[in-house]
Parts: structure tokens; sequence; C-alpha cells
């Protein structure tokens, strides 16, 4: 059965029950601050008792804008990227946006691909959370569509930025397994031309010389973020001649591929092997699991990203901003003091 649309409220019907004009009603719907408390009120009592709701096309039309964004993740699947969208959506329908959430690979060219889809859609603006985005990613603005970066930067691009000190979190964990004893510590990095992946390792080198500890050539090894890979890494490491005592994955994901994988071929952690994660998903601090790892607020930097891309879809204007969020080490079980020599 077809709705009857003579019944539809319109900003006619609000301003005669308000008793204003209707460029009144269209002032409160916009905020205009210009229009007076009283009239506000009256406007917001009428839409109210008339249950009426704009026409956003018809608002779309008039100001330009949908408010939409999109976000753009690389997985899923992935609790960290599920935690960042959450904040990005709360925040968005704080300040009135909606959201279109998608995913993309990690290439330059995947990306490019996924934002000219959502610039068809005529969003106000992006976020881009770790996906195709390194150093050989040119310059570029679709249609003048603002966007912001989390957690994969590049210096390409004269952007907002939101993250944390990759570097630094990852120097927390590495000295902590220092502190514990280790000296043969293995690193599982995430995607090669991904600037946190680069960050973390950075700081893994930085710290194991710091206390001039080798590092052999196998210890440093890519997963791809993947926790199959993460989980066969993890057993051709203490099948090597030269064993780890512990292993620093680049995020959470390699961490638990990497414990399945020692659990499987009889491997005690952290008896024999510790390991630290990166990242802090939910998964991390279930009973059966209580993963040592470096904590990202993953809901405040997607929160974050989106008060940044709302100001630029508003039209703030300045150099690119960086906003680095405070991480911290969750110490748990996957962690000990190194096993002492048979």
């Amino acid at each position: 059965m077809s709705s009857d649309k003579s019944l539809t409220p319109t900003i006619k019907d609000v301003a005669k029950l308000a008793k204003v004009s209707p460029a009144t009603v269209s002032g409160v719907l916009s905020g205009n601050k210009r229009v007076s408390d009283i009239s506000r009120q009256q406007v917001e009592w009428a839409i109210q008792q008339l249950g009426y709701r704009p026409n956003s096309v018809a608002q779309s039309l008039r100001t330009r804008r949908s408010q939409t964004v999109g976000l753009i993740i690389p997985d899923i699947t992935n609790p960290f990227y599920a935690d960042i969208a959450q904040g990005v959506v709360e925040q968005a329908h704080e300040l009135g946006y909606g959201v279109f959430l998608v995913t993309a690979g990690e290439t330059p060219e995947e990306l490019m691909e996924t934002a000219e889809r959502m610039a068809d859609r005529h969003v106000d603006g992006l976020i881009l959370t770790s996906v195709g985005i390194d150093d050989s990613l040119p310059p570029w603005r679709l249609h003048n569509l603002p966007y912001v970066l989390v957690n994969r930067r590049t210096n390409m691009v004269n952007t907002d930025y939101v993250g944390v000190d990759n570097r630094a979190g990852a120097i927390e964990a590495v000295d902590y397994l220092v502190r514990l004893g280790h000296r043969k510590i293995a690193f599982l990095g995430g995607v090669e031309n991904s600037s946190a992946s680069r960050d973390r390792l950075e700081g893994f080198i930085a710290s194991m010389q710091e206390h001039h500890y080798d590092i052999p050539a196998h210890f440093i090894r890519f997963a791809h973020l993947n926790y199959q890979e993460a989980y066969l890494h993890s057993q051709e490491l203490m099948r090597s001649p030269l064993r780890p005592t512990a292993i620093f994955a680049g995020d959470d994901m390699m961490a638990l591929g990497a414990l399945q994988g020692l659990a499987e071929i009889g491997v005690r952690v952290p008896e024999e092997v510790s390991v630290v994660g990166f990242d802090g998903i939910w998964t991390t601090d279930l009973t059966g699991i209580q993963l040592t790892t470096v904590v990202q607020p993953r809901y405040e930097l997607g929160s974050t990203a989106l008060k940044l891309l709302h100001d630029r879809i508003n039209g703030f204007d300045s150099d690119k901003r960086i906003k680095i969020l405070d991480h911290h080490l969750a110490k748990r079980k996957t962690t000990g003091p190194v096993a002492s020599p048979v």
C-alpha cells in the first residue's frame, strides 16, 4: 500500500505551527546562529509535534554537501579496524554525518580506485586507514575532496594525520624484553612499504643496537599482517639452529598467529619463548590469551580523525596537522624471564 505524500509534513507546515517564516525554519535546520533562542525553541517544538524530517536530497542540492564521509580500511575482519570504525561512526553521528565503509587493498592503485568510487558517491571527505599509502603516492585531491590519514602516513601529501609513535612503542616493547633477560629477539613485520611497519622495525633495531645485541638476518621477517603467515614464520624460527627467546610482532593478528604456531609444535609461552604484539585489540585480553602488547587508543584514532576531517569540510585551512596519541605497554602472560640454559 503506497503512503499518502500529502500527509508528510513540510517546512511550511513547521513554520505555520511555530508561527515563524519558512526562512526561520531553514535557519534552525542549517544551524544558523542568528536565529533567536525563542524562535529556535518554537521551531524545534513544531518539528517534534509534526514528526518532520528534513529532505536530505534537497539539503544536499542546496548546500552542495551530502553529510556523508567515506572510511576506507584494508581488512574488515581485523578488530583493530573495527574499533577505529566505531570511533569514526559515533563521532560522525554526533556531528551529523553518515559513513560509507569500504575496504581497499594494500596498493596505491587499489586505494585510488576505491577513493574514486567514494568521490562518485559525493562524500564530503575521506578517512584512509592503513591502506595503500606510501611515499610513492603522488599528491592528489579527488575533486578537491579533503581526507585524513590514520595509522599510515606519507611525506608526499600535505594532509592531516592521526596515529601513535610507532617507533617509540616498539622501543618500549623491546626494552621490556631486554629487561626480562632476552637477547635473541625476532621481529615479525607487516607490510614493507607501510610507514607503521617501517617505524616499528626501526624501533626494534634501535633498541637492539642500543643494547649491543646482534640481529641474525633470519630474525627479521615480514608476515604482511597475516595470521597464517605469522603462524608459519613462528614455526620456522623455532626450528632453525639459532632460535629466538622472544618474538616481537608488528601487530596483534600476527602475534596471535605466532602463538598458535608455537602451540602446535609444543613450544611453551612464555617458558621457552616470549611473544609481544602491537595494537591492543580486545581478543588479546581474553583469559586464555593474555598477550603482552603495545596498546593503541583505537577508538580515539577514529574519533579524532573524524573531527579533523569535519574541520576541513567546513573550510579550515592550514598546513597539515599531526596528532600523535598516547600508547602504553600492557604487560601480560605471554612474556616472562628468559629461560636459563640447561
